[in-house]
């Protein structure tokens, strides 16, 4: 919205009063033909009129009579004819307001210098302003000398914005004295495109009724909870729909529908339906998300202090060190709010730190990640029952049951994983159906515990990547070993194929990675590689390397996530700064948009073409993918964070303008459409820094359940277990988005 600059023009608008109050109340109507979302409004309260405020009492009995009288006077729209800034089109006046309509949607002004922009976010810049219903009055001006003088002004009864958005008209007019306005909406029309900005200096909440409430010093508006109905066409018979407002970012109102007749043609895209801060005063961050099979939902993060409350059924009730993980369950019930279930910390002395986790069909939580503690908890079975000391960070293994039928949480397997001469660190996990447990890191040690049965039995780089097969019944591994070249490889995702196989993902600077099968790529373009993999367990030394290939172009390159999709192929996203990084032709985004995109990327080593989609994804400013997953039909969802202002969205998303700063960003995409139409939809999340969408995982209703670390100025929703910030750089954060 243009801002209007000459609000001190309208201070003839007021006079000191006892109490104003304009009430606007918000009524959506579905019609057969046109659906009509109207009278919406706002109950304004102006701290600055208060006869508390300290202002002159005025028992004038005329006075009063005269000022009650003109309360009552129908709210007129006067055009702008050079009495005011011309970037208002149409002004009204209010017993204690003015509604100012300019070309990017209204200013609420108040006494003084107070106002609230209400910008109609990602609307049509060029919507049309008309004005309906011209009334017999009309406005003089004569102020100042007779060149300023304005005079036969036409006011007019409403004034509408044709095409605000596609099929979308608003109409803004008085009841009697009271602002109202009407949304209408042609068949085919998507409410969920309305998105209503707040700026002024004040806050912006969702009540407990519902309503929409902005404060500040200079007043306070409330547009009330809206009612919404769907009538037929032939009996006029009306039908409540359910629906309200929807919080999508701090400043940000959107509108959610619940069930209605879905035969009338109307799209309703994701709805952000939940979303809160999970962290304390310091560092805190959601690194891995999964789901049992009652649809609860777990949540693995680290946090440096003590002010999660554990439940009392935890198996760690207190943080033990620096920073400990966290392992927390989420009641995902609709109608619920959300409870937490269970929360446990879990660590030692030092900083512990979880990177991967997995459930067991009896909901046994595990985790990897890393950890310097040198008392890190373990079991008699593990593989390692001590780190390599405070100095050097160890990998680890942890199976944790938390007892939700029982009551009772139990450790049933923790154990070191590395060696005494470098540091290590467990980023991927993945159970097979046997229940044996895959990890995959890196490791800098000389002595790392490899098995008899190893691909590479010795480091061969600076660091090299490490993969391994656990048992908790053994205190050995059943298959442990390096991968890597000459320099540096980390190894980055792992999954289990139904065949067995174990698929892996690697960043590399090695020219000398070993391959094995028919490379896609045998030799690496750019300084850093993506390598792509398989392990067959079952076979020992060479055999057990099925396939490797390099992947990508000519700079760094670099995977931060591997999965699995219902066919067997691989997923995978991360970054690039590779202006010729691999593409297909059905890409959502073919050209890279400058420094560093993240990428979507699908390849099969079992299929002659292995290349099966791949795509940038980002702006002009740098994207990081985090975490990638697919539904059962195909489409594919993943998560990161953003810097670009440019980073492709759509327009109903839940926050399609950026933060602006480090935003989240959470994406669906359908491969085989190219261009921009293959992204189904696409949301910000978030403004200014610590904000990063890390891990993320699928409800079998589609919805969608993101976690991470976040800022400030994160959007969490009305009924967050916890609304606010809480300190430090940044909090976890955990949300929920639905689809249609």
């Amino acid at each position: 919205m243009t801002p209007c600059h000459s609000c001190e023009e309208i201070a003839h608008f007021y006079e000191a009063a006892a109490h104003v109050l304009i009430e606007v109340h918000s009524f959506f109507v579905f019609a057969t033909n046109m659906l009509r979302l109207f009278r919406f409004g706002s109950l304004v309260c102006a701290a600055s009129v208060l006869a508390a405020a300290g202002g002159p009492s005025r028992t004038d009995a005329a006075l009063s009579q005269g000022k009650a009288a003109l309360a009552r006077l129908p709210l007129r729209f006067e055009a702008n004819r050079g009495q005011w800034d011309p970037v208002v089109r149409y002004a009204a006046r209010a017993n204690g307001y003015a509604l100012l309509l300019t070309a990017g949607g209204p200013v609420v002004a108040f006494p003084g210098s107070g106002r609230v922009d209400i910008k109609l976010l990602n609307s049509n810049r060029e919507a049309r302003i008309e004005p309906l219903d011209r009334l017999a009055a009309h406005t003089d001006y004569f102020i100042g000398s007779r060149e300023h003088w304005h005079t036969g002004i036409p006011n007019y009864s409403r004034v509408r914005y044709r095409a605000v958005y596609p099929g979308i008209d608003v109409v803004y007019y008085g009841n009697p004295s009271r602002l109202e306005y009407d949304f209408a909406l042609q068949p085919g029309a998507d409410p969920g495109a309305i998105r209503l900005k707040f700026r002024g200096a004040g806050h912006l909440r969702i009540t407990a009724e519902g309503d929409v409430a902005y404060e500040s010093a200079g007043g306070r508006m409330v547009q009330e909870r809206p009612v919404i109905y769907q009538e037929d066409g032939r009996s006029a018979a009306r039908r409540e729909v359910q629906g309200r407002y929807v919080l999508l970012a701090r400043d940000v109102v959107g509108i959610r529908l619940e069930h209605y007749d879905r035969t009338q043609p109307l799209v309703i895209d994701p709805t952000l339906i939940y979303s809160t801060f999970m962290g304390g005063s310091q560092a805190d961050q959601i690194t891995a998300v999964q789901l049992d099979d009652y649809g609860n939902l777990y949540l693995a993060g680290s946090t440096a202090t003590d002010d999660l409350v554990a439940t009392t059924n935890t198996y760690q009730s207190s943080n033990a060190g620096l920073t400990d993980c966290f392992i927390a369950i989420i009641d995902t019930t609709p109608g619920n709010g959300y409870p937490i279930l269970y929360l446990s910390y879990a660590g030692g002395s030092g900083t512990d730190i979880p990177l991967g986790m997995v459930l067991d069909s009896s909901q046994d939580v595990y985790l990897t990640g890393s950890t310097d503690s040198t008392n890190f908890p373990t079991t008699s079975s593990a593989v390692q029952t001590g780190g390599t000391g405070s100095s050097l960070a160890s990998a680890f293994i942890f199976e944790l049951n938390p007892g939700l039928s029982t009551g009772s949480s139990t450790l049933v397997y923790s154990s070191y994983l590395g060696g005494t001469t470098g540091n290590q660190t467990g980023n991927g996990i993945a159970l097979d159906p046997s229940g044996n447990i895959y990890i995959i890191g890196t490791t800098g040690s000389t002595d790392f515990p490899v098995t008899a049965s190893a691909y590479q039995s010795t480091l061969s780089g600076l660091e090299d990547a490490f993969l391994c097969e656990i048992s908790t019944i053994s205190t050995t591994p059943l298959y442990c070993t390096y991968l890597g070249g000459e320099l540096e490889s980390d190894g980055r995702g792992i999954a289990i194929a139904a065949n067995g196989l174990v698929y892996f993902a690697v960043n590399t600077n090695s020219t000398m990675f070993p391959l094995a099968g028919a490379s896609y790529r045998s030799n690496p373009i750019g300084n850093y590689d993506i390598i792509i993999g398989a392990v067959d367990v079952t076979q020992s030394g060479s055999p057990s390397l099925v396939y490797t290939t390099y992947f990508g172009g000519s700079d760094n390159d670099l995977a931060r996530k591997l999965s699995l999709d219902a066919n067997g192929n691989l997923l995978l996203t991360g970054y690039t700064l590779s202006a010729d990084f691999p593409v297909t032709k059905d890409a959502i985004e073919p050209a890279y948009g400058g420094n560093g995109d993240a990428f979507v990327l699908v390849v099969n080593p079992t299929n002659p073409a292995f290349l099966l989609y791949s795509s940038y994804l980002g702006g002009s400013d740098g994207e990081v993918g985090f975490d990638i997953e697919a539904d059962s039909a195909g489409f594919l969802y993943l998560t990161g964070y953003t810097v670009s202002v440019d980073f492709p969205t759509t327009v109903d998303a839940p926050q399609p303008v950026w933060g602006p700063g480090i935003d989240i960003f959470i994406t669906k995409l359908q491969r085989g459409v190219p261009g921009l139409a293959g992204v189904i939809w696409s949301t910000y999340l978030g403004a200014g820094s610590g904000n990063s969408g890390l891990t993320l995982v699928l409800g079998r209703d589609g919805t969608v359940y993101v976690g991470g670390s976040a800022g400030s100025q994160f959007p969490a929703s009305s009924n967050a277990t916890q609304p606010a910030f809480d300190g430090g750089y940044s909090d976890g954060f955990f949300v929920v988005m639905s689809q249609p």
